[in-house]
């Protein structure tokens, strides 16, 4: 009954990778974390990673609760962190009409991060099915009894020792997200780290979703509603709402209308329009451009 102890899980496996010398010989020795999300295991053999945003969060400390870092990048890299504990957790990611949806298979992970090396958290979205995972398993066991079989009346030469197998872990599946702040580099003001759809994407749904990924969390009433610009070549304004999801530290624009296919949507984020938990407004702003598909 073992194999079926997997069902509902995500494969998430660590590895790592020396460092390159700090540039201060004197400082404290440093580690880094990059996530890779793949959406099934052949993926991750041929390095193509997921097309579209996950929702990560990287957290420090024995109990995961000081959060480091969040992305919705299919990879992406955090550096200059101090040796510890620490914990991925993947929950959410964005569909095609920027609708934030759960994934079926949640997951988490602690590891540890060590001086001087990049621990690589590889994470892969599709388990295989339990069925098949025991038909490889009473496959492999069938194989086994007949070699020995074969062995013990001489048909077959005794096989090699096997090699190693590389250090695969599956992860406890969890239904929520935890917010919070960026950890101690957050910046001091609100600002656009990552948008979704990415500047200069084709998206094939006809009304989209926009949503800007921030880099710390906003006051009770820390937004603006006129925030959010959209024009299209063929729409012209684009009417919409804009909504803050404190949980996934997102703001969100969804259009009221449909696009018009072929046209170009242009939306940017005022961000001197929203104000952070500690009081100050973001200044400048976020931009995205995308094709709307024919």
């Amino acid at each position: 009954m073992a194999p079926f102890a997997l069902d509902g899980c995500v494969s998430i496996r660590v590895s790592r990778a020396d460092l390159s010398a700090p540039p201060d010989p004197s400082a404290p020795p440093r580690g880094a974390i990059t996530v890779e999300v793949f959406e099934k295991v052949a993926d991750r053999e041929a390095e193509r990673r997921v097309s579209y945003p996950v929702l990560s969060e990287i957290f420090r400390g024995d109990g995961g609760q000081e959060l480091v870092a969040r992305s919705m990048h299919a990879t992406f890299t955090v550096q200059d962190l101090p040796p510890g504990t620490y914990r991925l957790r993947i929950t959410k990611r964005i569909d095609e009409k920027g609708d934030i949806v759960a994934l079926a298979n949640p997951g988490e992970k602690a590891f540890d991060v060590i001086a001087g090396e990049n621990t690589v958290v590889s994470v892969v979205l599709k388990k295989v099915p339990v069925f098949w995972i025991v038909v490889a398993a009473l496959t492999i066991i069938a194989l086994v009894v007949l070699a020995i079989i074969g062995i013990n009346k001489g048909d077959l030469p005794k096989p090699p020792p096997l090699p190693p197998l590389p250090p695969i872990a599956f992860a406890i599946p969890l239904g929520g997200s935890t917010g919070g702040g960026e950890g101690a580099t957050a910046p001091p003001a609100p600002a656009a780290v990552d948008v979704f759809p990415a500047p200069g994407s084709v998206v094939a749904a006809r009304r989209v979703a926009v949503t800007f990924l921030l880099s710390m969390p906003l006051a009770s009433t820390g937004f603006e509603e006129d925030a959010v610009l959209a024009v299209g070549t063929v729409s012209g304004d684009i009417r919409g709402t804009a909504a803050y999801l404190p949980d996934e530290q997102l703001l969100r624009f969804s259009p009221s209308s449909d696009f018009a296919p072929g046209e170009e949507i242009t939306v940017t984020l005022d961000l001197s329009k929203l104000r952070g938990i500690a009081g100050r407004t973001g200044t400048g702003r976020a931009s995205t451009t995308f094709t709307v598909a024919r």
